[in-house]
């Protein structure tokens, strides 16, 4: 290589070193405007929001040294539904938080223009939280207080669902219906008032009044969907024969038979005209539906189902969430279970192989079905991402039918022990004792219900209705006119505040008013009780003689509830099962 081409090397070399700044870094890349801008401004956003609140933003300059003033042109977000963001004052917006069904992450972008027509924008995250929470009741039939394991009673009963429910939630130790028998307590837990103020005071006054308002209808005015699964037992029945006297009094009570009404009159009566939308009812083969069990809506009917009667109240309960689980909903589940007549298939049935007693064995297998149910329900809630807007109350209708003595009778008796258990409680279905009217009673809804928690303060089925409904929106107009009070322990809530408000039972020739530890019991004309239930001794000192004071105060609060009411019986005189009942649970 020659001189002259060294020295041209060299030269290019210096040059490139020159050109480079003499190092090996590179140059910070170059800021874009519209990047600078979208740094110096910000929009304030509450971290949670709530459907259907009024939101307030603001777009505010990150450097007040130098502000420029900047124009909203447009708002985008990452939700399906558009926002109707509206100006308030200088760098102040506001819109309503759209309605979701579960809690729903998004965000939002402000795009701005400044005074020298650069364009830029800035963006914000927030979470919605759900305004309207779904309502699913769970009610079971003639299952006693022991039968469920959360209550650790009894070891043969097998609720894995249930106990769960228990153990997330809420159990209410001292849970109250407002009857010892099907047709009223259902009554009281479908419209959220004592039945005894329209008349539905006992099996005998099917069918509910026409003009009465349902929890059906409440929810439906507040824009929720509703439905009804299994059993409703306030149709025309073969007990309506007071309805029958005084809707054709012409006609002899002996040609009374529903089954020669016409199907219009009939369906007055049915769930589906008091405020249900979506219908299974039925209690086994033949239910009043408009879906199937594949999640069709079809045309409301009678239709035939031979399959086990609580797995397809279970199944039906499961399809209507996937048909409605987008919409706000309130949903009854009632399945037919423990009662007679006893029924259960051999999967379920072997399960439970060593028993003493055959009802006993099937009373179970019953159960843990309904138990099967709860947790395909729940699946069903968890697989949509709505568990935690969901509020689920499983409550049984009444306390169990024992027959006093536990008798083993045959299965294809139904006048008998169902094969469930009211341990430790004294009395059975039909008797306003604990044993007749205390029960099974869960509230379950994540994150607003501190798990694990027990209540012993005493409450009563109309109080989930008025929690929940509460929670949905209803008016105070709308609680007011409702017989329960709040009891779900939410911030803010007194549960000392339940130990002076009384609970009220009339059933047949018997009353009773429970008022804090108190509980007064009057059975025809003669047989006063008055117990203290936080006592060991409970029901087994009569504490009328010792407290005639407290007595005589917790009758009064009776004898002001009861003048309110449709019927004024007179309940002098017990029927013979109440003379049964007295005899053997009450006097020596």
């Amino acid at each position: 290589m020659d001189a002259v081409t060294l020295r041209g090397l060299f030269f290019l070399v210096l040059l490139c070193v020159v050109s480079c700044g003499g190092d090996s870094q590179s140059s910070p890349p170059t800021v874009s405007e519209q990047e600078q801008l979208s740094r110096s401004y910000s929009i304030t956003l509450p971290q949670e929001i709530v459907s259907d609140d009024t939101i307030i933003l603001t777009v505010n300059a990150s450097n007040n040294s130098n502000p420029q003033k900047v124009t909203v042109e447009s708002w985008s977000t990452s939700l399906e539904a558009s926002l109707n963001i509206v100006n308030t004052s200088e760098g102040k917006f506001s819109f309503i938080a759209p309605q979701v069904r579960k809690r729903t992450s998004f965000s939002i972008t402000a795009n701005l223009v400044n005074e020298a027509g650069t364009k830029f924008n800035v963006s914000a995250q927030s979470l919605i939280l759900p305004s309207k929470p779904n309502l699913i009741v769970i009610f079971t039939d003639d299952q006693g207080y022991a039968d469920i394991g959360a209550h650790n009673i009894v070891n043969d009963i097998n609720t894995p669902n249930i106990d769960k429910l228990a153990a997330n939630g809420v159990l209410f130790s001292n849970g109250y219906i407002t009857a010892p028998q099907c047709t009223p307590s259902r009554a009281g837990m479908v419209t959220g008032v004592y039945q005894q103020r329209f008349g539905v005071d006992d099996n005998r006054y099917t069918p509910i009044p026409e003009n009465v308002v349902t929890m059906g209808d409440r929810y439906s005015d507040l824009g929720y969907t509703t439905g009804m699964v299994g059993k409703w037992h306030l149709e025309i029945d073969q007990n309506s024969k007071p309805w029958f006297k005084e809707n054709f009094p012409d006609t002899p009570i002996s040609e009374f038979n529903p089954g020669r009404l016409s199907s219009s009159l009939k369906e007055r009566y049915y769930p589906s005209s008091k405020g249900y939308k979506y219908n299974y009812f039925g209690y086994a083969n033949r239910y009043w539906a408009n879906y199937d069990l594949k999640g069709n809506q079809t045309q409301l009917g009678w239709i035939s189902n031979s399959d086990y009667r609580l797995d397809v109240v279970s199944d039906a309960a499961t399809q209507f969430i996937d048909i409605n689980h987008d919409e706000p909903f309130y949903l009854h589940v009632a399945h037919y279970a423990p009662h007679v007549p006893l029924e259960a298939t051999e999967d379920y049935l072997s399960l439970f192989p060593e028993q003493s007693s055959n009802r006993r064995r099937y009373a179970l297998a019953m159960m843990y079905a309904v138990d099967a149910g709860v947790g395909s329900i729940v699946s069903k809630l968890e697989e949509y991402g709505i568990l935690e807007n969901t509020i689920i109350a499983f409550i049984s209708d009444n306390g169990a039918p024992i027959g006093l003595d536990f008798t083993d009778a045959p299965i294809t008796e139904k006048e008998a022990w169902n094969g469930s258990l009211n341990a430790p409680l004294l009395g059975e279905k039909g008797m306003l004792t604990d044993g007749g009217i205390k029960v099974p009673f869960i509230v379950h809804w994540p994150e607003k219900l501190q798990s694990n928690t027990v209540i012993d303060e005493p409450v009563i089925s109309l109080d989930v209705l008025y929690s929940a409904i509460k929670r949905a929106g209803a008016s105070e107009t709308v609680l007011s006119e409702l017989d329960g009070v709040d009891i779900f322990p939410t911030q803010g809530f007194d549960k000392s505040a339940l130990m002076n408000r009384p609970l009220f039972w009339r059933f047949w020739n018997q009353s009773a008013v429970r008022l804090g530890n108190y509980k007064y019991l009057k059975m025809g004309a003669e047989h006063e009780f008055l117990f203290d239930m936080a006592s060991d001794e409970a029901v087994s000192r009569n504490l009328i003689s010792d407290m005639p004071d407290k007595a005589e105060e917790l009758k009064s609060l009776y004898e002001a509830w009861n003048v309110e009411m449709y019927r004024q019986p007179q309940q002098n005189a017990l029927n013979s099962q109440e003379r049964e009942w007295l005899s053997f649970y009450l006097t020596p």
